[in-house]
């Protein structure tokens, strides 16, 4: 076991958390109670999920482990697992995202594999059809382990019916901040850029580059032909049109937070964990003293939004930060945002993630007993 030392050296890779205070905008809250959240019928877990899609009534799931890709039936459950590990066709090294096709007439998906930098083809039932090399100008590169150190996703694809998009990045992403240099631009499959959308640093809370720790950072996402995008500078969330053109714009008026010392010492022993193994409390580190010592590397509020989910044309979701449910941020408060009905605040039960929202239900991953990741929903009517 490495000493309390090596500590420092993952301190600059620290990102954000907060917890949801009341508002100038009177938003209706609900909570979401565990019973109400119901696994899906299938066989099916996951050890690291990395991308959900729902495509033609079956979702996608993309793991971080062997077989990577499953097709869930949404109707009977039936589940195909597909993908190997290795550098050949069709295999994968570290896949992070995964769309269906642009062809119409093809049901089938696209997976990225950014440490392969290739993307794939599969047919709907899982068959390999061909390869080929990423783009090295869209080529994204980041610490392999960047979902583990900060509540930032710089592998998002999307596909909006006549491209792709992706955000582009001139640096590799080591931490959180670094991704207010990436902008939002249409991609093709290869990821090779094309026109831009929008500037993240145009959306930057911030006002000199150089930012401290868990300062916020724009997100964004894309369905049904829209891109919605969270701008930490104005506090709102945008609608774009397809040349990038503001269309909408609704606030969020959510007041910020002080970061606390419990905010930081929450994220300091999680990187002690992952730094030192389960035995890091024995390490003889002072993590309230350590927090002390770096509170000034960090930024003096808490940031509003960890995720953003795109349901429709006119709704949106975002995830708040909040420490108390994991120590990068990623709460268990959304908002649901609508261009035209307002704010609602929904609470849903720690141990699921919501990851596709449509106006029917919630997909998401439900934490089960033995420590993996099952599908799950929730909906506002009884659940078949």
């Amino acid at each position: 076991m490495r000493g309390p030392g090596t500590l420092v050296a993952v301190l600059p890779f620290v990102t954000a958390a907060c917890s949801f205070g009341e508002s100038g905008t009177h938003i209706v809250s609900r909570t979401i109670q565990a019973d109400e959240v119901r696994l899906l019928t299938t066989s099916s877990n996951f050890v690291a999920v990395r991308d959900v899609i729902l495509v033609d009534g079956s979702i996608w799931v993309l793991d971080a482990a062997p077989p990577f890709v499953a097709r869930v039936a949404l109707g009977d459950g039936e589940a195909h697992h597909f993908g190997t590990e290795g550098e050949g066709p069709g295999e994968f090294l570290d896949p992070w995202a995964i769309q269906p096709t642009l062809n119409p007439d093809n049901s089938g998906v696209l997976v990225w594999d950014l440490g392969a930098g290739r993307v794939s083809e599969f047919d709907g039932s899982g068959t390999f059809l061909e390869s080929a090399r990423l783009s090295d100008r869209g080529r994204i590169r980041a610490r392999s382990d960047i979902r583990n150190i900060s509540y930032a996703d710089p592998f998002r694809v999307r596909n909006n019916g006549l491209s792709f998009l992706a955000s582009q990045f001139p640096v590799r992403i080591d931490r959180t901040e670094d991704l207010i240099r990436g902008s939002l631009s249409r991609v093709d499959r290869l990821l090779e850029p094309g026109s831009e959308l929008a500037l993240f640093s145009d959306h930057n809370a911030g006002e000199t580059p150089g930012q401290k720790e868990w300062s916020p950072v724009p997100f964004w996402d894309a369905c049904d032909g829209v891109v919605v995008l969270w701008s930490p500078r104005s506090g709102e969330l945008l609608w774009l049109d397809s040349d990038g053109t503001i269309r909408v714009r609704v606030p969020v008026e959510i007041p910020t937070v002080p970061i606390s010392l419990e905010d930081i010492e929450t994220y300091l022993r999680w990187m002690g964990r992952l730094e030192l193994g389960p035995g890091y409390e024995d390490s003889g580190i002072d993590f309230t003293s350590l927090a002390l010592g770096y509170r000034s590397q960090f930024a003096d509020q808490r940031p509003v939004a960890t995720d953003l989910r795109c349901e429709s044309r006119e709704v949106a979701w975002m995830r708040m930060f909040d420490t108390s449910v994991d120590p990068l941020g990623r709460g268990a408060d959304w908002l649901k945002v609508s261009t035209d009905t307002g704010i609602e605040s929904f609470s849903f039960p720690p141990e699921f993630s919501p990851a596709v929202f449509t106006g029917q239900a919630i997909y998401g991953l439900l934490e089960v007993s033995d420590g993996h990741q099952a599908l799950a929903r929730w909906c506002e009517g009884p659940v078949e």
